[in-house]
């Protein structure tokens, strides 16, 4: 099954395969242990899409996504790679408009083979507790 962008973007809840995130700070561990665990487990069932920008119930919160934008391809693939040893690259970040605000999404395809992670994705919440995605 394809992700289908318009019934994402209208969507009013997540699914299995429609994600809501407020944002993704790029610049964090923490963002991209929670990004690429939502991009493996959407792999892995058949693809979906990560719509940025939005709160739980899909609106628009009119936040700033273009750090999101501009993310190249190639490292997404570089960190998918670091934590599973496969360069899963069926996906593809697009820009979306939702009442009048810019919203990014990445289009997730499905994996050929069923990727698993080879390494935790664990990041600091404070200075003696850790969290693993």
């Amino acid at each position: 099954m394809k992700p289908n962008l318009e019934k994402a973007l209208a969507a009013k809840r997540e699914s299995k395969r429609i994600d809501f995130k407020e944002n993704f700070d790029p610049s964090t561990k923490e963002g991209w242990c929670e990004i690429i665990k939502d991009i493996v487990s959407m792999a892995n069932s058949g693809g979906g899409v990560i719509l940025f920008g939005l709160d739980n119930t899909g609106r628009p919160l009119g936040v700033d996504v273009t750090a999101i934008l501009k993310l190249d391809h190639a490292v997404i693939t570089d960190k998918i790679n670091s934590y599973t040893e496969n360069h899963f690259s069926e996906f593809e970040i697009v820009e979306l408009t939702k009442e009048s605000h810019q919203v990014a999404a990445i289009k997730i395809g499905p994996s050929n083979v069923p990727l698993v992670f080879t390494k935790p994705g664990t990041y600091p919440v404070s200075d003696k507790k850790q969290q693993t995605a």
